[in-house]
């Protein structure tokens, strides 16, 4: 996974050594919906962020050729909440903050005015908190301090300012483990992903 992870790394990059690339700043917010009320806490809903509800904003280099492909880069603050319920039955609130960094390959379509874009690509979540340790069959197991995540996103540009995307975040290792079971593949993206409506400004 790690090499795939370079190698994809490594691809974004050297797509512009060589080009003639736009780069322009930006600002981005947006809402983390997803199924946040569970019956209890565990070790696995915790690090897969499956049970998040949440806000996210920050900056954003994207640096685009003149015409189809872009890399895009981002530095997000993110703070999540779940909800679940003690040995008691009482509901419980639990808040995480992350510093997430999303890198992404883009694709663009259209005039200038409006533009249909989609994006793939990696994001590193780290946790900023303490790292929490949980007990599993009498065993001590802590969260991962780095969460590894993969974006997939479409979205609309509008006057060449506005963004307007729909992100689809998913564990890495789902994906890259099944890459070659599409069908399986897709069942566990159906059960893990995290939908994140995104609202950008380009400077």
């Amino acid at each position: 996974m790690k090499r795939i992870r370079i190698i994809l790394c490594l691809a974004l990059v050297s797509l512009f050594i060589n080009a003639k690339a736009e780069v322009r700043f930006n600002l981005r917010g947006g809402l983390s919906l997803v199924n946040n009320d569970i019956s209890m806490i565990s070790t696995e809903s915790v690090q897969n962020e499956d049970s998040y509800s949440g806000f996210f904003v920050g900056p954003a280099l994207s640096f685009e050729a003149e015409h189809l492909l872009g890399v895009d880069l981002g530095v997000l603050y993110q703070q999540n909440k779940m909800y679940g319920y003690d040995s008691n039955g009482e509901k419980e609130s639990y808040q995480q903050q992350y510093l997430n960094i999303p890198l992404s390959l883009r694709l663009k379509f259209g005039v200038r005015g409006f533009k249909i874009i989609g994006q793939f690509g990696p994001q590193w979540n780290i946790n900023l908190g303490d790292v929490q340790t949980f007990i599993e069959n009498g065993e001590e197991i802590k969260g991962d301090k780095v969460i590894t995540t993969a974006n997939l996103g479409a979205g609309v540009r509008l006057f060449e300012k506005l963004e307007l995307m729909l992100n689809f975040n998913v564990p890495w290792k789902v994906v890259g483990d099944n890459f070659d079971d599409f069908n399986k593949m897709g069942d566990l993206i159906g059960k893990y992903k995290t939908i994140q409506f995104v609202v950008g400004w380009r400077f």
